[in-house]
């Protein structure tokens, strides 16, 4: 990155730049910034495909900028996009944009693009990978605070139906310290984290990571800036860019899909499962 540049917003880069821009230049520059919370998860390939230019346009447009790459450009344009999300004015931002108080309607719609946002920024492959880390793991440590807790309790019970050990890791670092002492290798921390990097996940993935276990992050955007890295990171964004109400659908969707591909890959053992779990049910009631 250009030490002149530093400071330098992406658009402002645009701006500085705009009489050097070529026609393949500026076709980018409109697929980057008309929807820029899915922009910020697109390949190089994708984009040059949005923009109908060749990939290599897309290294010469962020050299340009500045970028040693596209792959810089892009975390810059995520970086921003999470340090814009001031709350009061993503409340003002969703409330101005819903006319004669549709907001039922509106929340329908904004859905209904999140998902479609979710399909392009995770695989089926991911997915697959999710599932058997999930699968081959001794244990399972869940980590979520804040809004992510809800999700992290509907997998802790989805998972113990299948018969995994669980350990739900709450409360304040000391707290959570105490619950991963006895971490080893075959384990693995499934965490979920939105918005901004919560202050145990660092400490947690560097023990998680000390022991030979394994690490896995279900996130939104902020989530490709977060340290240290996990093994699998499961990012997608949550909504219209700049929105208050970034939608708990998607990490949920994200997890939906992990279980149903449990159930799908490895049915022998989660059917085995589930009918002694209906078993214990008759027993106990």
């Amino acid at each position: 990155m250009q030490n002149g540049c530093k400071m330098m917003t992406l658009l402002d880069r645009i701006k500085s730049h705009s009489t050097r821009l070529t026609e393949a230049d500026q076709r980018l520059v409109s697929a980057l910034l008309e929807n820029a919370a899915e922009a910020a998860f697109l390949s190089s390939a994708r984009l040059a495909e949005r923009a109908s230019v060749h990939e290599a346009a897309t290294t010469r447009l962020a050299q340009k900028l500045g970028f040693k790459g596209y792959p810089e450009l892009r975390s810059q344009l995520q970086r921003e996009l999470v340090e814009s999300q001031d709350a009061a004015e993503r409340m003002r931002r969703s409330v101005a944009k819903v006319e004669h108080g549709d907001f039922l309607l509106d929340l329908i719609g904004s859905e209904i693009a999140a998902l479609e946002h979710l399909r392009l920024a995770v695989s089926q492959e991911s997915i697959n990978r999710a599932a058997d880390m999930i699968v081959d793991a001794r244990r399972i440590f869940l980590f979520g605070q804040g809004h992510a807790q809800s999700i992290t309790q509907f997998l802790r019970r989805r998972l113990d139906r299948f018969g995994m050990t669980t350990i739900v890791l709450e409360g304040r670092g000391r707290d959570i310290a105490e619950r991963v002492v006895g971490m080893e290798k075959g384990d693995l921390v499934l965490a979920l984290a939105f918005r901004k990097q919560p202050t145990s996940y660092a400490p947690l993935v560097e023990h998680c990571h000390a022991q030979g276990a394994k690490a896995m992050l279900v996130t939104d955007l902020a989530g490709t800036m977060m340290q240290p890295q996990a093994d699998l990171v499961l990012a997608a964004p949550r909504g219209r860019s700049g929105s208050e109400f970034q939608t708990p659908t998607v990490p949920f969707a994200i997890v939906n899909a992990i279980l149903l591909t449990i159930a799908g890959r490895h049915q022998t053992r989660v059917m085995g499962a589930l009918e002694r779990l209906s078993g214990l049910f008759d027993e106990f009631d």
